[in-house]
């Protein structure tokens, strides 16, 4: 096989490549909690999220009495994911983002009326 026979083949790998669907296993977890051992101290790991949730959700969580520390990052624009670190005192880091993914939920309802009932007045 010559060099030109080579370059051929491999071109037609990679656009046989490019025409498979790309499938991310990682987008049906939703969310996962990064192992360690502190109760109080943990990274969640949003699959599918950006800055939207990301600042919105860190907002929420930084107004809480019982947080000590919170933020978010996005790894790279190719890597589909958001890293929220929450350190709390007194509960759980489970249970503060829980109570605090409830509380943007309910604030998320409360816009979505206030939209509906304007758009009514129309």
């Amino acid at each position: 096989m010559n060099s030109s026979e080579s370059e051929d083949q491999d071109v037609n790998i990679e656009e046989e490549e490019l025409s498979k669907p790309i499938i991310l296993a990682q987008a049906t977890k939703g969310m996962e909690i990064q192992e360690n051992s502190d109760p109080f101290n943990g990274t969640f790991v949003f699959f599918d999220e950006d800055h939207t949730l990301g600042n919105s959700l860190r907002y929420i969580l930084a107004n809480q009495p019982n947080v000590e520390f919170c933020g978010y990052s996005l790894p790279h624009p190719s890597e589909n994911k958001m890293n929220m670190r929450l350190q709390t005192v007194n509960e759980t880091k489970e249970k503060v983002m829980n109570d605090g993914l409830k509380c943007l939920s309910q604030i998320c309802d409360i816009i979505e009326d206030k939209f509906k009932q304007a758009l009514e007045k129309k």
